[in-house]
């Protein structure tokens, strides 16, 4: 068989992806098929010799032990914590990560509840404690399931290894610190990326040092919300996480750099190497950097041995080690867009490139022809990775971006000389002034580019179009379609069905542009799941308005800005009070993101210092912008608002006990109601077609009840995720994120 490692790794990484959420016993019925037809493959003759059948199905039934042990023996005993307040030891291996106003750390349990238990988990502190990596912590700790309120959240935290949170019960915790002289290794490689971040901050003390150490070390938690917000809607986001880009660079330096020196092959490859394990370890071990890792050091062995290296032999065998050791990584966002990036840029090598060469070789060995194939080849290999790669950003990003297609053209090409130059700057300016600094302007020059293209490209709204996530789905699988149509055409070359496959292609993305365009007429409605609290999160033609920030659970500051942060800035706040119901995490949301125009009567000293005063209004008369209507009507002291897109109308009550008959007659006939707590006693008295009530799992459920037996169709947030309501010319559906 011509690629086994690509057979078994793709094998076991799509068939963990699909059954790594299903049920225990899904997975043991797919293991019992994955069995029969192994069994059935090795009773016939001409199967058992092709080997790839047999291979896939053996391959399946370890992907069903992986899912089976990672699921029944790791997840769900960790998971049985959440919920309970336990005594926790554990020991700190990260540093503070400040958050929405709370300090993360990373943490390797010791036991719980006066078990030895290991496993990963992060620790949460509204205070910062006087801790440093490897020191012990040790109390009373509340136990949760990282990202339980949202289903994308739980899959980014679970391919991350975090399976399970706490936070301190009372505040009162021990904390026993570990002397220097018996901290591990690990400690040197904080120390080491803490000594390049300095460096880099020291250097560039702005914007262009958080991209640069963003593009260094993975680390984006200094880039500001604007920039982060423009890369990824210019589709450029992958130069931020580190992978096979960032490795392939370093790995090239060290090579080129000890062939000018001739050396030998073999102290060549085993530096090299060297230098891709340490890089893989300072940048953080993430899936990305792991998977571009494995590759490499594949590449490198089998230059050693002098053997020909296959590319997407490799990308499997890279697959199967994470999937092996990692089993959740296939969840990882970052990991998929660099898998299926990197698949498309290895099937046009392998089947497109050759035929262009071909081509223009035919035409002549001249200046032009070499020019025009080396135009072409850079556009290709750019839209290979991102017709790959574009479905999990679709799903990411909730559109579809042609506008990635030129930033990856035109900034992308520039990452690795503005990695290059600024380490060289960092290192340069250890001994000499910025002025004297060779390295430092034209790193700073690259640096300004990608921020500003970015951002010029992002403002390319006709670019951008919107796509739902089944949507994105649908498009994977006629990507691969029509790749694998693409590798037939190579094989049985027929220029008629080389013409066919490109008026489908042209068939296709039309009819994508269409669909598209109709979905971004829809309004979509996200109602946070804050327990008793109101926020709310409208969003129509990429433009977004906040309705409360309130709540009463641990975490829902923290949902409400993750949100947030991939979406467009708020064109407004409305904060319907300062009751903790309507605006306990206001703080953390205005530290996230700083809307345009905020509505309240009154807020909290420290919120009023971060806003513009000259930006915040009382909440009387009403707002409008290009997609946003808001009318305000008080009653009583109390403030109702109705928020008017093109397609829906949705009454927002923040105080429960009114009724409609109070209100002007625009805002009785609302399409949707949103309460909180509980509903206008007249509600079924009016055409509402949606009422949600925003409570935590015993209300929600006892108000949803009597609603439902009086006739009316209702939700409730109820302590088991957001609501998303999305609206399209009067048409109201809901679902449960």
């Amino acid at each position: 068989m011509k690629r086994p490692f690509a057979v078994i790794g793709f094998t076991v990484f799509l068939t963990v992806a699909f059954l790594f959420d299903k049920k225990t016993g899904v997975t043991a019925v797919a293991l019992a098929a994955f069995t029969v037809a192994l069994v059935i493959a090795l009773l016939l003759k001409k199967l058992r010799y092709a080997k790839t059948i047999p291979i896939c199905m053996a391959s399946g039934m370890v992907a069903c032990v992986i899912v089976l042990a990672s699921n029944g023996l790791f997840a769900a005993p960790v998971s049985s914590f959440a919920g309970k307040i336990l005594p926790l030891k554990a020991r700190i291996v990260s540093e503070a990560e400040l958050q929405y106003g709370n300090y993360y750390y990373e943490a390797e349990t010791v036991s719980i509840d006066g078990k030895e238990i290991e496993t990963d988990i992060r620790l949460v502190f509204s205070v910062q404690p006087d801790v440093e990596p490897y020191d012990y912590v040790d109390g009373e700790f509340v136990f949760y399931q990282p990202g339980s309120g949202s289903e994308a959240l739980l899959d980014s935290n679970r391919a991350n290894g975090l399976i399970l949170g706490a936070y301190p019960f009372n505040g009162d915790i021990k904390i026993v610190k570990t002397p220097s002289s018996e901290k591990p290794f690990g400690m040197k490689i904080i120390q080491l990326r803490n000594s390049i971040r300095r460096a880099v901050f020291r250097t560039f003390p702005d914007e262009n040092g958080a991209l640069a150490i963003a593009m260094l070390l993975g680390d984006k938690h200094y880039i500001p919300d604007e920039i982060y917000n423009d890369m990824r809607l210019a589709g450029i986001v992958h130069i931020i996480c580190v992978s096979g880009l960032h490795l392939s660079l370093w790995a090239s330096v060290i090579i080129g750099f000890l062939r000018k020196l001739r050396i030998n092959k073999t102290v060549t490859c085993i530096v090299a190497a060297i230098g891709v394990i340490g890089f893989m370890v300072i940048t953080g071990l993430s899936y990305s950097v792991v998977r571009a890792g494995v590759m490499a050091l594949a590449y490198l062995f089998a230059d050693l041995i002098t053997r020909k290296s296959d590319s997407i032999n490799s990308l499997g065998f890279s697959l199967l080690v994470l999937t092996v050791f990692m089993p959740y990584s296939h969840a990882s966002a970052a990991l998929q867009l660099s898998v299926l990036s990197t698949l498309g840029i290895l099937l046009y090598n392998e089947y497109v490139y050759p035929r262009i060469y071909g081509f223009f070789r035919k035409r002549g060995n001249n200046f032009f022809f070499n020019s025009v194939r080396a135009v072409l080849n850079a556009l290709l290999v750019t839209v290979s990775a991102i017709l790959m790669a574009e479905p999990v950003m679709a799903r990411i990003s909730d559109g579809f971006s042609y506008a990635a297609i030129i930033s990856n053209l035109i900034i992308t090409p520039f990452a690795g000389a503005a990695m290059a130059t600024s380490a060289a700057a960092s290192v340069v300016s250890a001994v000499l002034p910025v002025r004297f600094n060779i390295f430092y302007y034209p790193a700073k020059l690259f640096l300004q580019y990608i921020i500003g293209s970015s951002s010029l490209v992002a403002e390319m709204d006709f670019l951008c179009v919107g796509i739902g996530e089944t949507e994105s789905y649908a498009l994977l699988g006629v990507v691969f379609l029509f790749v694998a149509v693409a590798i037939i055409c190579s094989l049985v070359y027929s220029p008629k069905c080389v013409t066919a496959y490109f008026l489908a292609c042209a068939v296709f993305f039309s009819g994508l542009v269409s669909a598209s365009v109709m979905k971004g007429n829809e309004t979509e409605i996200r109602v946070f799941d804050t327990g008793n609290g109101l926020s709310v999160l409208f969003e129509y033609n990429r433009k977004s308005l906040l309705v409360g920030c309130g709540g009463t659970t641990f975490f829902g500051g923290v949902n409400i800005c993750n949100v947030l942060k991939d979406t467009a800035v708020p064109e407004a706040m409305i904060i319907p009070s300062s009751h903790e119901m309507k605006a306990a995490y206001l703080l953390s949301v205005i530290n996230n993101k700083r809307p345009e125009t905020v509505f309240a009567d009154s807020l909290p000293y420290e919120a009023g210092l971060l806003l513009d005063r000259s930006k915040i209004n009382g909440l009387t008369g009403n707002f409008e912008s290009d997609t946003f209507r808001v009318d305000f009507h008080n009653v009583n002291g109390k403030c109702f608002l109705l928020v008017e897109t093109d397609d829906v109308s949705a009454l927002v009550c923040s105080f429960p006990g009114e009724t409609l008959a109070d209100l002007p007659e625009k805002f009785r006939y609302a399409d949707i109601v949103i309460s909180r707590s509980d509903y206008p006693a007249d509600i079924t008295d009016y055409p509402v077609k949606l009422s949600v009530v925003c409570a935590d799992n015993r209300r929600g459920m006892l108000v949803c009840n009597e609603l439902e037996s009086k006739g009316l169709f209702c939700a409730s947030t109820a302590g088991c995720g957001d609501l998303m309501i999305t609206a399209e010319n009067g048409a109201v559906s809901i679902r449960r994120d």
